[in-house]
C-alpha cells in the first residue's frame, strides 16, 4: 500500500466519534496507567509507619489480633479500642461514629500472615500501591467503556483523566500512608459498582447484578463516601442508558436494599449519636469560633481544597487549629469560595437538565467535597489532603473533557496530520506535567517515611498548627534519643523539642502531648522534678493519656537511681526522699521498698524500715534480704 503524501494526508477526513489521539490498544493504556501508579509511588515501599498508622493499626487491639479480631472489627467503631484504652466511650466520641471495617480487616489479615516480621510495613505499602493501580484500571475502564463511550474523542478523554488522577501529587497522603487504604478501597469499589451496575442494566446478566451489589456493600464498608451512590447510580442510568427517572430509580432498588443492610450494621456497631462539642481543638477545631465564624471558615476551607487541587504545593499532613484562622463571611476569600461553588452547582444543574454526562463529574466533585466540609457532619478536623481524593476524580473528568475539546473544536482540523499535531501537543504537555508531578510525589513519599521525617518537614509548611508543632517536638525527641548522638547534637535536638512544644502550648495551652514532650526533655537533662511537673500537667489535662504510664515508670526508676546514689554517698535522709518519689509512680516495686527500708534502717527509723521491708515481702515474698533485715530486728515472719 502506498504511503500518502503530506498533501494527501491533509485531505483525509477523520470521524471525530471514532478518532483517537492516543490510538494504542485499551490493554496497553491500562498497563501504562498502572505502571505510572507504580512508578510514582514505588519509593514509598521502603517507608515505615507514619501519622495515623499508630492509632489505626499498631495500637488497634482488634487489628493486632489477626483473624480472631475480625468479628470485633465488624461490630465496633473503627477507633473503639483506642477510645477504650483512653478511658472513653466509643459511642460518645466523633459525631456519627467511624465505621470503616474493610481496610481494618485487610490490616488484620496482614497481621495474621506477617505479624512480627520486618517485612510487614513493606508489604502493607505494597498493598496500597497495588490497590491504587487497580483503582486506576477501574477508573479508566469506567470512563472509556461507559462515561465517555459515546462522546467524540471520548477514548482520549478517559485516558487523560485517568492519567491526571494517577499523577496528582495531592494523592501522596492516600497512597504513601498505610492507614489511607480506606480511601483507595472506597473509590475502587465505587467504580466497580458503576461498572457492573451498568453492565447489568445493558445485558441483564445476574452475575453482574451480584458483583455490583457486593461491590457497593464493600464500598460502604470502606468509607462513608459510598452513601452518595444512592444518587449517582440512578443518575448514571439516566445519563448513559437513556432511562427515564422512574425506571432508573426502579433499577436502583437492589442497591438501596444493600444500603439499608449497611445502615443496620452501622447502627449496631456505632449507633447514631451526636455528642456535645468537645473542648479539645484536636477533634473540634471550631471550638473557639462563633457559629458564623465556623460557617465562614468552612467555606474558606472549601476554597483551599480547590487551590490544592489545581496547585498541590506545598503539601502537609496536618491543618489543625490554629493554622487555618477563623474567618468572617465578609472576607473576600470566603465570598469568592461561595461564589465559585454556587456557580459550579448551577452549572451542574443546567447540564443535568440537558442530560449532559459532565453533570455526573460536577456532582461527583460537589457531593464528595460536601461530605468533608463539616457542613453535613463534624469530621473531627478542619481539612485533610487525603479527603480530597474522591473529589479529584470529578475534577479530572472535567479537565480532560475540556482539554480535548479545546484542541479538537475546529471541524476543519479533523485530518490525520492535524490529529498528529494535537497528539504531539498533548504528549508534550502531559509529559511536562508528569515530570513535575513525579518529582514532587517522589520527594513527598520520602517525607512520609516515618513520623520523625514527616513531622519535622511539615511544621515548616504549617508553622501555626498546634498539632504540627507538638508532633515536630516528638520527632526531635526521637532524634535526641539516638545512641550515636554527640552531646552537642543531643542538646540541639532537645532545644528543638522545647521550642516546638512551647509553640504548640502557645496555640493550645492544655495540650497534654506537648507537656509530655517537655517532661521528656527534662528527664534527658536529669531534671527529674521538672519532668514530674510537666507530666503531672499532662495527667491533669488528660488523666488517661497512655504515654504517661510508661513515662512515670521511667521517672520512678530515675528517682530510685538518684536515691541509690545519695545512699552510697552517705546521704540516707535524702535517699529516702527520692525513694518515696519513686514509689509514687511505681508503688508495687519490691526493689524500691527494700532499699528504702535500708535507708530508714541507716537513720535509725526502725518502724519505717520494718514497714518498708514488710511491703517488700508483700510484692516479692521470696526476697531473702528483706527477711534477714526483719529477722535482725526481731520481727517474726508468718
Amino acid at each position: 500500500m502506498a504511503t500518502p503524501t503530506k498533501n494527501q494526508a491533509k485531505t483525509v477526513p477523520v470521524n471525530p466519534r471514532r478518532a483517537m489521539l492516543f490510538s494504542f490498544p485499551f490493554k496497553t493504556k491500562c498497563i501504562f496507567l498502572c505502571a505510572i501508579g507504580v512508578l510514582f509511588y514505588g519509593n514509598s515501599l521502603f517507608n515505615k509507619y507514619a501519622m495515623d498508622d499508630q492509632l489505626t493499626i499498631l495500637d488497634n487491639t482488634y487489628v493486632q489480633m489477626g483473624f480472631s479480631g475480625i468479628p470485633k472489627i465488624l461490630s465496633n467503631d473503627s477507633y473503639a479500642s483506642y477510645y477504650v484504652s483512653m478511658g472513653g466511650d466509643p459511642k460518645q466520641q466523633l459525631s456519627g461514629g467511624r465505621f470503616r471495617p474493610l481496610s481494618e480487616i485487610v490490616f488484620a489479615i496482614e497481621q495474621q500472615l506477617l505479624g512480627g516480621s520486618d517485612l510487614l510495613p513493606f508489604f502493607r505499602h505494597f498493598v496500597n500501591i497495588v490497590a491504587f493501580a487497580c483503582c486506576l484500571w477501574a477508573m479508566f475502564y469506567f470512563l472509556d467503556k461507559f462515561l465517555f463511550k459515546k462522546i467524540p474523542w471520548g477514548h482520549d478523554m478517559a485516558f487523560i483523566a485517568t492519567f491526571l488522577f494517577a499523577i496528582h501529587p495531592l494523592h501522596t497522603e492516600v497512597v504513601a500512608n498505610i492507614k489511607s487504604l480506606d480511601e483507595i478501597l472506597s473509590i475502587l469499589f465505587i467504580l466497580l459498582t458503576f461498572i457492573f451496575s451498568l453492565n447489568y442494566l445493558k445485558g441483564k446478566q445476574v452475575k453482574h447484578l451480584i458483583i455490583g451489589v457486593v461491590s457497593y456493600f464493600l464500598a460502604l464498608l470502606s468509607k462513608e463516601y459510598a452513601v452518595t451512590l444512592i444518587f449517582f447510580i440512578p443518575l448514571l442510568f439516566y445519563l448513559l442508558e437513556d432511562t427515564k427517572i422512574l425506571p432508573a430509580l426502579k433499577a436502583s432498588i437492589p442497591y438501596y436494599g444493600i444500603f439499608a443492610v449497611y445502615i443496620f450494621l452501622r447502627y449496631k456497631a456505632v449507633g447514631f449519636h451526636s455528642p456535645p462539642p468537645s473542648a479539645n481543638v484536636l477533634t473540634n477545631p471550631y471550638y473557639f469560633a462563633t457559629h458564623l465564624q465556623k460557617i465562614a471558615t468552612e467555606w474558606f476551607v472549601l476554597g483551599k481544597y480547590l487551590r490544592l487541587l489545581f496547585w498541590p504545593y506545598p503539601l502537609s499532613a496536618d491543618y489543625s487549629y490554629y493554622q487555618i484562622k477563623y474567618h468572617s463571611l465578609t472576607d473576600i476569600t470566603v465570598l469568592l469560595s461561595i461564589l465559585v461553588y454556587l456557580a459550579v452547582t448551577a452549572w451542574g444543574v443546567i447540564l443535568l437538565l440537558r442530560r449532559n454526562i459532565l453533570s455526573f463529574a460536577i456532582f461527583f466533585f460537589l457531593f464528595n467535597i460536601i461530605l468533608i466540609s463539616n457542613f453535613v457532619t463534624d469530621i473531627g478536623a478542619t481539612m485533610g489532603e487525603r479527603l480530597a481524593f474522591h473529589s479529584s476524580f470529578g475534577l479530572v473528568i472535567i479537565l480532560a473533557y475540556y482539554a480535548v475539546k479545546l484542541i479538537s473544536q475546529e471541524k476543519s482540523d479533523t485530518t490525520t496530520v492535524a490529529i498528529q499535531n494535537k497528539k504531539n501537543i498533548l504528549i508534550g504537555a502531559m509529559s511536562l506535567i508528569g515530570v513535575v508531578c513525579l518529582g514532587e510525589t517522589v520527594v513527598r513519599n520520602a517525607q512520609w517515611k516515618d513520623d520523625t521525617s514527616l513531622f519535622i518537614h511539615d511544621v515548616s509548611v504549617v508553622p501555626d498548627s498546634f498539632l504540627a508543632n507538638s508532633n515536630a517536638g516528638g520527632g526531635y525527641l526521637k532524634l535526641a534519643e539516638r545512641k550515636e548522638n554527640t552531646v552537642p547534637q543531643a542538646q540541639a535536638y532537645l532545644d528543638s523539642v522545647r521550642k516546638y512544644s512551647l509553640r504548640a502550648l502557645k496555640f493550645f495551652p492544655n495540650l497534654d502531648a506537648a507537656y509530655n514532650k517537655l517532661g521528656g526533655v527534662c528527664l534527658h537533662l536529669g531534671q527529674l522534678d521538672s519532668a514530674e511537673y510537666y507530666w503531672d500537667l499532662a495527667e491533669k489535662n488528660h488523666p488517661n493519656y497512655i504515654p504517661l504510664r510508661t513515662n512515670y515508670v521511667l521517672l520512678s526508676h530515675m528517682f530510685f537511681q538518684k536515691g541509690l546514689e545519695l545512699g552510697k554517698t552517705g546521704q540516707p535522709q535524702q535517699a529516702v526522699i527520692y525513694m518515696r518519689k519513686a514509689l509514687l509512680h511505681d508503688s508495687t516495686n519490691a526493689n524500691i521498698w527494700y532499699n528504702m527500708g535500708g535507708a530508714y534502717f541507716t537513720i535509725q527509723r526502725y518502724d519505717s524500715a520494718k514497714y518498708a521491708w514488710m511491703k517488700t515481702l508483700q510484692y516479692q515474698p521470696d526476697n531473702a534480704d528483706a527477711k534477714r533485715g526483719l529477722a535482725a530486728m526481731g520481727v517474726q515472719q508468718q
